[in-house]
C-alpha cells in the first residue's frame, strides 16, 4: 500500500506524512501540517471532487491566504534568490495545494531555521558562501605567490646579470693587464744550462753554478719589460774576517748577445756572505724568450772597479781573473841592519775585500825579514818602501809586517800591498832612507813579474 502523502508548504514537494523535514528544501514539516495529507490514491495534480471530503484529508478553503514568505535572515547573501511561492499557487495543471493554517501561540513554529530555508542554488550557495572567505584567502596567496615569484624572478635576473657584469669586466680587466703587463709568455719550458764558472770579485769566491730559463719562478713578481726570466744559481765563500760592502743590485749586470745590459729584477741576497762563511744564492734576471744563453755574460763590478765577466757556458775559462804569483829566490836587499827578501809577488783582482780599480790590480809582496843585530829595530814600510813602475812610484795601500823586529830574529815574515797598473810585468821595491829609521839607507829590489 502506498504511503499517505502530503505537500511541503514552502516547496510544494510531496512528502510522506511521517516525513518531520522536507526531502527537497530541508524545510520543518510541523505536527500540524503532517495532518493535510492525501489519500493513497490522491496525488498533485489531482483535484478532489468538488464538495468531497476524505477521511484522512482535510481541505483548507480555497480562498485561503498563502503564508508569507520567510523574511531574509542576516547571513543570507545578496545573490541569494527569494523564497518559493507556495506550491497551491506554483504552475497550473498541478491543482490547488492548501497551506498550513497559522501557527497558534503557544505552539512550535513552523518557520524552519536558516539551515533548512529553501534557497535557490542551494549547492552553489555553499560554495559562494565558502568563496567570500577562502577565496580572498586563495586569491591573497595566488597575489603573494606571484609577487614573490616576479620578484624573485627579478632579484635572480639582476644577480645574474651583476654578476655576468662583474665576470666581463674581470676578465677584460684581466685581459687588458695579461697584454699590457705581463707579456711573458706560458709555453716557455725550464731549461738548465751547467756552468760551474769560479773567480774572485771583492775577495769572494763565487761560483756559478747553472742558468735556468722559464716563464717565471715562485720567488718572481711576473715581468713586465722581459718575456722570460734567466736565473743565475751561486755559491759563495767568504774567507775574511768582515764582509766587503757592495750590492747585486749596483755590481751585477747580464750582457746580452746584442750587448746591452740588464740589472737582476730579483735576487735571494743582494749583498755578501757573512765574515768566514759560505752559502748558496741566485740572482734573476728578465730576458727574451728567445735569447741564446751561451752567448750571454754575467759581468761582476761597477764602471769605476775593474771587471769580470763570466761566458755563461759550460766550464768557461776565467783563468785570467786568478790571482798569479811569481816566486823570487835571490830578490833581496840590506837596510836598516836587517836583511829584506821578497819571496813572492801575487798580483790580483782584488784585495781584503776590495775590488780593483778600473785599470788597475792589487800587487801583494811576501817578505821575510831577518834581524841579526843586537838591538831591536823598530820600522813601517809605508815611511820607507816605495813601489816603482816605471816613473810612478806608488805607496803601500796595506801592510802586515810588524812594526818591530826583535834582535837576534830571523825568518820574520809579512805582506805589502800596492796598486799597480793593470799588464804591469816588471817593477821596483825602492827602500829609502828616513830618519826614523836608524841606520837606513837608500837601496832596491827589482822584480820581473811572470
Amino acid at each position: 500500500m502506498q504511503p499517505n502523502l502530503r505537500f511541503c508548504p514552502y516547496c510544494g514537494a510531496s512528502v510522506a506524512s511521517t516525513q518531520a523535514f522536507c526531502s527537497m528544501c530541508g524545510a520543518l514539516l510541523s505536527e500540524e501540517a503532517a495532518g493535510h495529507t492525501l489519500s493513497p490514491g490522491q496525488e498533485a495534480g489531482n483535484k478532489p471532487p468538488e464538495g468531497t471530503t476524505s477521511g484522512t484529508t482535510q481541505i483548507a478553503s480555497p480562498m485561503a491566504t498563502p503564508p508569507p514568505p520567510p523574511p531574509p535572515t542576516p547571513d543570507s547573501h545578496a545573490s541569494l534568490s527569494p523564497p518559493q511561492t507556495p506550491a497551491a499557487f506554483s504552475a497550473p495543471g498541478q491543482g490547488y495545494r492548501p497551506p498550513l493554517a497559522p501557527t497558534p501561540a503557544g505552539q512550535m513554529s513552523s518557520s524552519p531555521p536558516p539551515y533548512a530555508r529553501p534557497q535557490k542554488g542551494s549547492g552553489r550557495g555553499v560554495i559562494a558562501g565558502l568563496g567570500c572567505g577562502m577565496l580572498l584567502v586563495i586569491l591573497l596567496i595566488v597575489v603573494v605567490c606571484g609577487a614573490l615569484s616576479v620578484g624573485g624572478y627579478l632579484l635572480l635576473r639582476n644577480l645574474a646579470s651583476t654578476a655576468s657584469s662583474l665576470s666581463h669586466t674581470s676578465s677584460t680587466s684581466g685581459d687588458n693587464a695579461l697584454h699590457s703587463n705581463t707579456p711573458t709568455p706560458t709555453s716557455i719550458p725550464t731549461r738548465t744550462f751547467p756552468i760551474n764558472g769560479t773567480l774572485t770579485y771583492a775577495s769572494i769566491t763565487i761560483t756559478v753554478v747553472n742558468a735556468q730559463l722559464a716563464a717565471s719562478f715562485p720567488e718572481d713578481l711576473s715581468p713586465t719589460n722581459g718575456a722570460a726570466i734567466l736565473r743565475l744559481s751561486l755559491k759563495e765563500k767568504n774567507p775574511l774576517n768582515g764582509s766587503p760592502l757592495y750590492s747585486y743590485h749596483d755590481v751585477a749586470r747580464l750582457i746580452l748577445p746584442d750587448q746591452s745590459s740588464v740589472a737582476p729584477s730579483n735576487l735571494q741576497y743582494g749583498g755578501s756572505p757573512s765574515p768566514n762563511s759560505d752559502r748558496t744564492n741566485w740572482l734573476d734576471f728578465e730576458v727574451p724568450a728567445t735569447l741564446d744563453v751561451s752567448r750571454t755574460i754575467l759581468r761582476l763590478g761597477t764602471s769605476s772597479e775593474a771587471q769580470m765577466d763570466i761566458p755563461l757556458q759550460e766550464k768557461p775559462n776565467l783563468s785570467k781573473y786568478q790571482p798569479r804569483t811569481t816566486s823570487f829566490t835571490n830578490a833581496r836587499t840590506t837596510y836598516a841592519g836587517m836583511q829584506w827578501t821578497v819571496t813572492a809577488a801575487t798580483v790580483s783582482w782584488s784585495d781584503n775585500g776590495q775590488q780593483a780599480g778600473s785599470g788597475k790590480r792589487f800587487l801583494t809582496l811576501s817578505f821575510r825579514v831577518d834581524n841579526q843585530s843586537q838591538r831591536d829595530i823598530g820600522f813601517n814600510p809605508v815611511d820607507f818602501m816605495r813601489l816603482q813602475v816605471g816613473s810612478d812610484r806608488f805607496p803601500p795601500v796595506r801592510n802586515t809586517l810588524a812594526t818591530t823586529a826583535k834582535a837576534q830574529t830571523t825568518n820574520y815574515t809579512g805582506e805589502v800591498i800596492f796598486i799597480i797598473p793593470e799588464g804591469t810585468t816588471s817593477c821596483t821595491v825602492i827602500m829609502m832612507r828616513n830618519e826614523l829609521v836608524p841606520n837606513s839607507n837608500d837601496t832596491q829590489i827589482a822584480l820581473q813579474l811572470s
